[in-house]
């Protein structure tokens, strides 16, 4: 008979370690385990109180963050007895199965260092012993004892890695404070339970990592949760931890959980987006910890993950998450309130939102928990708007179908006559709301003293206002354009052209250019008789302008407008259709929108009657036949909010006057 031989280069070799920082720190965890076992043989329940574990760091140079070469893990416990010792020379042992060993730690040793140094003082009953060897990667002798001094009177281990392999020497953290924070998330499972011995880590200053832990919690909790259903439930134990930002694991992450096997972290995880929040009163973190017989026995041999179907591991995780969300529920609530109090800016500001108001609370709990943003918020009521439109639009065609029994057909007009109307209230909501940013603007427009003639002047940058300018009709919708500042009737066109040639849309050969001309003949709105049309002229001066000087008289200017335009047989439409031409029975409106100084009045006086406000002025002339308006751009202004104050105030959007 013969026994199987192990090859343990090519078991090394296979072992699934790919270079990561994790994995670079795998043998300081596998030995300060092995450290923690060998306390706990000893020490037993006393473990807590007498056991003891030094890890030094050791520094390429003196500097505090030079590259770490290596470690050297110190502990009390039994030692390297010789069953202990029997167990390390076999691969693959089950001598610490029950615990969780897998007996393949030590090969990782030999996967990142080239060389591993153990020195353990023992008793054996007769007497004090001592065992050194050096563990190295070779095709045989791969356990090399060393002779040295005699045995000392207590029990003492170090293990000293030394030679870290290229791909994982550049993976190990050399920030000062990483490591320990690296060895306090793996062992979160152990501080949690109140058994773990003294773990130290000097690295020029001496860090309990223990004591690190324990004195960083303020407030803790535990639940007990089941993972699955019927026969494959388990228990799964949650420790909530609410602790000093001393424990925060991987900065900018600020709350973890760990997922453990063996009284050992395997999968550790930011929750920051799925709890939605940042800093607790912006000097604590969040730490759960989760643990179950059942995982201890899933954990793989490398310790790096769980034999698991990943559909166990994600609902774990929201059974974490469930228990961390209770935990953290008074945060969790002050970050719904945040939620639902930008939701309402988004629809003051986006009224098509408006049937959502009686449903925020159910919205806020339904958004993505580090959704805070305008934009995110936006985007997720676009989407569902979107759906129920989706959903309204297929009940409509349900509507219509002639075989539906009257009680259904009677509830869904109902709920569709619910739809359409919470749709226009927000559609004019919208409407009316741009209409009072629009108003905004133009106050602070005028009080602008000049916009500088390098970009705009300011009479360009309020007709910008009113109208885009250099263009026609057949490139603009009503949206496009503010011409209801004016006039609300001035939407109600066939035809109409902005700082255009006379030219470019009538028969005229002519190179003048009326701010703005508006042509209807066969409109919906503003017709006196069937063979009645209008045109509408406007001329923008800027605003308290003196200058008017011989030849810039703005109200001949626009008659000049007038008489032209009388002349002509035709004018194109938004079709690209000549329209009928202007005739005798053609009537023609003109605005002057221009603040009326002094140097104007003299030129408008006894011309014009005053409008009954007394600061504009209106009148109609017979050579040639139109009427005429001077309005001040300040009367513009406050006559639009005037006109829209009863559905600002129905908005609540204040500020009519």
């Amino acid at each position: 008979m013969a026994n199987l031989e192990s090859d343990i280069i090519g078991r090394v070799n296979r072992l699934a370690l790919r270079p990561s920082e994790k994995n670079a720190l795998l043998p300081l965890m596998e030995a300060v385990s092995n450290s923690v076992h060998s306390i706990t043989d000893l020490y037993d329940a006393d473990a807590a109180t007498r056991g003891r574990i030094t890890i030094r760091i050791l520094r390429e140079g003196d500097e505090p963050e030079s590259r770490v070469i290596g470690f050297d893990i110190e502990d009390n416990g039994i030692g390297f007895t010789e069953a202990n010792f029997r167990s390390f020379r076999t691969p693959d042992s089950r001598w610490k199965e029950a615990r969780g060993g897998k007996g393949v730690g030590r090969l990782a040793w030999l996967k990142v260092f080239d060389r591993i140094l153990v020195d353990s003082t023992y008793s054996d009953g007769a007497g004090w012993q001592r065992r050194a060897f050096e563990f190295r990667l070779t095709e045989s002798d791969q356990i090399h004892e060393l002779s040295g001094e005699a045995a000392g009177t207590a029990h003492r281990t170090i293990i000293s890695f030394r030679g870290f392999k290229p791909p994982f020497e550049n993976r190990c953290p050399i920030r000062k404070g990483i490591i320990e924070n690296r060895i306090a998330a793996h062992f979160v499972p152990l501080f949690v339970a109140g058994n773990a011995p003294k773990v130290t880590v000097n690295d020029d200053e001496r860090t309990e990592i223990e004591t690190l832990f324990s004195d960083s919690i303020v407030e803790n909790a535990t639940d007990t949760i089941t993972i699955g259903q019927g026969e494959d439930a388990f228990p799964l134990t949650v420790w909530s931890l609410k602790c000093d930002k001393r424990m925060r694991f991987e900065p900018p992450a600020f709350h973890f959980a760990f997922i453990a096997g063996d009284s050992r972290s395997v999968i550790d995880y930011a929750i920051d987006e799925q709890l939605g929040l940042k800093a607790l009163d912006g000097e604590y973190v969040y730490i759960a910890c989760a643990s179950s017989p059942y995982l201890d026995q899933k954990v793989n041999s490398e310790r790096t993950a769980f034999t698991l179907d990943p559909g166990e591991v994600d609902e774990i995780k929201r059974g974490i998450a469930t228990r961390a969300r209770h935990f953290l529920r008074s945060y969790i609530e002050t970050a719904l309130t945040r939620k639902i109090e930008t939701s309402r800016e988004v629809i003051a500001e986006n009224p098509q939102f408006l049937y959502m108001m009686d449903d925020l609370q159910a919205f806020a709990e339904g958004l993505q928990p580090n959704a805070f943003g305008k934009e995110d918020i936006f985007l997720e009521m676009s989407r569902g708007r979107f759906r129920r439109q989706k959903r309204y639009s297929a009940l409509e065609k349900s509507i219509k179908t002639k075989d539906l029994l009257a009680g259904p057909l009677a509830a869904k007009v109902e709920d569709y006559t619910s739809y359409i109307a919470d749709e226009k209230r927000g559609a004019l909501a919208e409407y009316v709301t741009r209409r009072k940013a629009v108003l905004d603007l133009f106050e602070t427009l005028l009080e602008y003293d000049d916009l500088g003639e390098e970009t705009y002047s300011k009479e360009d940058a309020l007709h910008q206002l009113f109208c885009p300018m250099h263009i026609d009709s057949k490139g603009l919708t009503i949206e496009d354009h503010n011409l209801w500042l004016l006039d609300d009737r001035l939407a109600f066109f066939n035809y109409f052209a902005s700082d255009e040639r006379l030219s470019n849309y009538t028969t005229l050969d002519s190179e003048e250019r009326p701010d703005l001309a508006f042509f209807y003949n066969s409109a919906v709105a503003w017709r006196e008789r069937e063979d009645t049309d209008t045109v509408v002229i406007v001329e923008f001066k800027r605003p308290m302008r003196e200058d008017y000087t011989k030849g810039k008289d703005p109200v001949q200017q626009v008659l000049s407008y007038v008489k032209r335009l009388k002349e002509t047989s035709g004018e194109i439409d938004i079709r690209g259709r000549a329209i009928r031409g202007i005739r005798s029975s053609t009537s023609f409106h003109c605005y002057v929108v221009a603040d009326i100084t002094p140097q104007l009045e003299e030129r408008i006086i006894g011309r014009f009657e005053k409008t009954p406000d007394g600061h504009g002025y209106f009148g109609y002339t017979t050579n040639p036949a139109a009427f005429v308006e001077i309005v001040p751009f300040g009367k513009v202004m406050q006559d639009a909010r005037l006109r829209n104050a009863i559905f600002f105030h129905k908005l609540g959007i204040t500020n009519a006057g």
